[in-house]
């Protein structure tokens, strides 16, 4: 049974994908003949029952804030609770109590404290690093944004912290606390984050605490995946012996488990403070102050100086909180100093506490030292900067930046839609659920019938079919480029280093930074959202490819290169087919994150879903049909990612 399934799974592959191309083929001629019959395309002032009904309820729960009991008593104090605890952090580094001119803690008295917390938990080379950093963003004009951003990213990081660890320590220690969570976790990797804006901001109001809340539901799963992921895979060896030794379960935990843990939880602390900032960014749309308000003013005007300098300084916060981390992380597997080293360590820590505890008083009493001088605010210079290379770069690149699009826009964005979008209804779910046979088998198929099915009952059928077509047209790019990338830097470490400063940067920034350039490149299109996809998603698919590739087994490279086979050769036939799962995974997070770009991408023109819940969030007339339009978001995320996966499983 081996020996027939080693020589006939190609072979099986082979008709899999015969099938797949005749099923497409099929598929484009019979849209082509039936072509804007029963394609459900909705006004964007119309409402179906089930928009109508979210609008209802929207309207409902507006009007019960002041009256329900779960508000007055629950929903609304644990609000306030929440706007307390982050205006105390805000006005302490951002914001100025009522009356005052500045903050409890200037400028110059931040940028200290910041020092000394990543000397304390790294070195003082990280250290100038970070304040370096951090002190751009006020020579871009940023610094007040910068720590609106950075105040709301700790709070939402310390609150998400204090739920993740617990939980992530329990699913760690039991496969029942695990399996009740996993699903929760899956679907809340699977959601893209703008599906979060709108409830919670019907719910909790706009402002800081719907902006922290939605950060807390992002960042959350994040930590609890990785510290239970820490728990689960620790060496059995110590854990045998504390056993042996009488230790009870709470001894184990925090003697051994936890300390064997430190690291991975640590990397958990970094990945959750990414996460927040992320999206601290985005929750600008529903009032979170800081960088994402400029960014946010430079899309809706254009105004891409402003835009720029506003995710630039992103960026660097992006790139102080994951090198300090990281740098944090690195030093916890090194050995505690000793004797001579150990002093100086402790001297230079007192030291270093001394120049803090100097320059927050300095920034208590001097203006020059509490307000960030306008001298060293470059912000203007930047932008107008920005503004004449984006127009000379437009200009002189013009075939780029306009004539791709166009074409781009003609020959292959709108024939993909064609297909999915002005078909009927029934013949796309019927060609996607066959596919979905094909690739997952027979229950991912009828899973999808029936998702589908609930995407035409919601009544947003025509612009999820919009957003989809983007979504696997980027995809299809991230995987091209993430196949010719993973393959070289799997192949070679020097490329792989050469990647390496672009893929880290890559899978730094939130998503929020890209749409800014791409906007002032390509205008307002759905080619747009389409780049900013691929930049976003790239990264990841890449690394996902140059691991698998690594991981082929050096023999069945050198037994093909022995056979007399050429470079093209090997990594067709045996590096690649070894490789397939990777390929298949690389996949799945490329749809997950190109999705969540996507649907952003209706800031920029893209249009679909991500537009519908825009407007629902900015036209309380369009509530319900932003609520239908998460809804269906999230169905079709859940639909791709179970295609996916099941292809992943049955490679």
């Amino acid at each position: 049974m081996k020996v027939w399934a080693e020589e006939h799974v190609p072979e099986i592959l082979r008709r899999k994908w015969v099938a797949i191309v005749g099923l497409i083929v099929v598929w484009f001629a019979l849209a082509r003949f039936l072509k804007g019959v029963h394609t459900l395309d909705l006004g964007n002032s119309q409402d179906t029952p089930t928009t109508e009904f979210l609008g209802e309820v929207a309207s409902g729960i507006r009007g019960a804030r002041a009256e329900n009991p779960i508000f007055v008593y629950v929903l609304n104090p644990f609000r306030q609770a929440i706007e307390i605890f982050i205006d105390a952090i805000r006005s302490v580094i951002s914001d100025p109590a009522p009356g005052a001119v500045i903050p409890i803690i200037g400028w110059l008295g931040v940028l200290a404290i910041i020092g000394l917390i990543v000397f304390a938990t790294s070195n003082w080379r990280m250290a100038l690093v970070a304040m370096a950093l951090v002190f751009s963003c006020g020579v871009l004009g940023m610094w007040t944004y910068a720590m609106d951003t950075l105040a709301l990213t700790m709070g939402a990081v310390f609150l998400s912290l204090a739920i993740a660890m617990p939980l992530g320590v329990w699913a760690g220690l039991n496969d029942r606390v695990m399996s009740f969570l996993r699903p929760i976790l899956d679907l809340a990797q699977i959601t893209p984050t703008l599906v979060y804006l709108a409830p919670l901001a019907l719910v909790f109001l706009i402002g800081v605490a719907a902006s922290t809340i939605a950060t807390m539901i992002y960042s959350i799963p994040i930590g609890i995946r990785i510290t239970a992921y820490a728990i689960r895979n620790l060496q059995k060896g110590p854990l045998e012996a504390a056993d042996s030794m009488g230790s009870t379960r709470w001894q184990k935990l925090r003697k051994v488990q936890l300390p064997m843990a430190k690291r991975t939880i640590i990397l958990g602390v970094n990945q959750t403070t990414l996460a927040a900032l992320s999206f601290v960014v985005i929750a600008a749309l529903i009032g979170a102050p800081g960088l994402g308000e400029p960014v946010i003013r430079a899309l809706s005007i254009r105004n891409i100086g402003d835009g720029v300098t506003a995710g630039l300084a992103v960026v660097l916060l992006a790139i102080m909180l994951d090198r300090s981390t990281t740098a944090a992380v690195v030093r916890s597997d090194q050995i505690p100093p000793t004797g001579q080293a150990l002093l100086y360590r402790r001297v230079s820590l007192a030291v270093a506490g001394i120049v803090t505890v100097l320059a927050i008083m300095l920034s208590r009493q001097q203006l020059w030292a509490a307000v960030f001088p306008a001298s060293l605010d470059f912000r203007d210079e930047i932008g107008g900067w920005v503004d004449s290379f984006t127009e000379w770069f437009t200009t002189t690149f013009y075939f780029l930046t306009t004539s791709f699009n166009e074409v781009f826009t003609l020959n292959i964005l709108n024939p993909i839609e064609y297909l999915l979008a002005d078909a009927p209804w029934y013949l796309t779910i019927i060609m996607i659920s066959l596919l979905a046979a094909i690739i997952g088998g027979r229950s991912v198929a009828i899973l999808s019938a029936v998702l589908l099915l609930l995407i035409v009952w919601i009544g947003l059928w025509n612009d999820t079919m919009i957003t989809l077509t983007q979504v696997l047209i980027a995809t299809s790019i991230v995987m091209l480029i993430g196949v010719i990338l993973g393959v070289a830097a799997g192949r070679s470490s020097k490329v792989e280093q050469v990647l390496k400063p672009f893929l880290d940067a890559g899978q730094t920034l939130p998503a929020f930074v890209y749409l800014v350039p791409v906007l002032a490149l390509f205008g307002p299109t759905r080619f747009a959202a389409i780049v900013c996809g691929v930049f976003y998603a790239s990264p990841i698919v890449v690394r996902i490819i140059a691991d698998g590739v690594r991981g082929v087994p050096k023999e069945m490279v050198e037994s093909a290169i022995s056979s007399g086979s050429s470079t093209s050769q090997v990594v067709m036939k045996v590096q690649l087919p070894a490789s397939r799962k990777s390929l298949l995974l690389g996949m799945n997070q490329g749809l997950i994150f190109v999705l969540a770009v996507v649907v952003i991408g209706g800031l920029v023109g893209a249009g679909g879903l991500g537009y519908l819940v825009l407007q629902g969030a900015s036209k309380p007339e369009l509530q319900g049909k932003g609520l239908a339009a998460g809804l269906a978001i999230v169905i079709l995320g859940i639909v791709m990612d179970r295609i996916a996966h099941a292809s992943s499983k049955r490679s």
